[in-house]
């Protein structure tokens, strides 16, 4: 396979989800960052400068990106109770419903694409798919 397929496919995915130049989100809530965010933290609590990390960002940025989650009530940040000069930022219970409502709606779109397949080749594209994202998963960029 060409790379370039995968960038074809990566770029497609970018343009039909809206996600270049739209400040909307699958969660009117939420800008396409934000809802990012959201589905990186998950049900898990992070570290600020791990957070940054996983999302590729400084760790003074993700504090400007995190200040309007949290003004709305989605994202909390505490102190780590097992070394108080950390601080733990994880979702709010708001924030876990709009995780769900972000999830859902993530699965409808996904559904709605492998509906595009043939039913004879869904197995194949779902082992391509896997091996892609392990291979996303190993691989490091240069932030």
């Amino acid at each position: 396979m060409q790379p370039v397929v995968l960038s074809d496919l990566i770029n497609e995915i970018l343009v039909k989800s809206s996600i270049l130049g739209s400040e909307k989100s699958f969660v009117e809530a939420l800008t396409p960052r934000q809802a990012h965010i959201v589905m990186e933290i998950k049900s898990n609590a992070f570290r600020n400068g791990d957070l940054a990390d996983r999302l590729g960002v400084e760790p003074s940025t993700l504090t400007r990106l995190l200040d309007p989650l949290v003004k709305k009530g989605f994202v909390s940040r505490g102190l780590n109770p097992d070394n108080r000069r950390e601080v733990l930022i994880r979702l709010t219970d708001e924030g876990l419903a709009i995780l769900e409502e972000l999830n859902e709606k993530m699965l409808r779109v996904c559904t709605q694409i492998l509906r595009q397949v043939p039913e004879d080749k869904l197995e194949r594209v779902e082992e391509g798919i896997a091996l892609l994202l392990s291979a996303v998963r190993k691989a490091t960029f240069p932030h």
